[in-house]
């Protein structure tokens, strides 16, 4: 006689139960099948991340050296606009006061 497992499912609304009778060769297979897959797709993502993740870190690289060349670049514009700035407000001033003054 084979051993043999049985899953009863009883739905909410069912109005018999469902059995599902499984051998114990069935769940060794289903398991080692599950194995193999599992090993299969982790070996896979293992490898092609490696490839992958070589070609995005030199890629990452170069973009971050040209953002931090593009925020240099832009801090040092915003400091010649704020002196443009205060030269124009010292400018504004003057001539309010010399319009104050006529």
């Amino acid at each position: 006689m084979k051993n043999r497992f049985s899953l009863i499912i009883l739905g909410p609304s069912a109005p018999q139960p469902f059995k599902f009778h499984v051998t114990r060769r069935a769940i060794i297979i289903l398991g080692l099948a599950f194995l193999i897959s599992f090993v299969t797709v982790a070996s896979v993502g293992r490898l092609l991340h490696r490839k992958v993740d070589g070609l995005d870190s030199s890629q990452l690289k170069a973009d971050n050296i040209a953002l931090k060349l593009e925020a240099k670049e832009a801090t040092d514009r915003i400091k010649t606009l704020d002196a443009k700035l205060a030269e124009l407000e010292d400018a504004s001033k003057r001539i309010e006061q010399l319009v104050a003054a006529e």
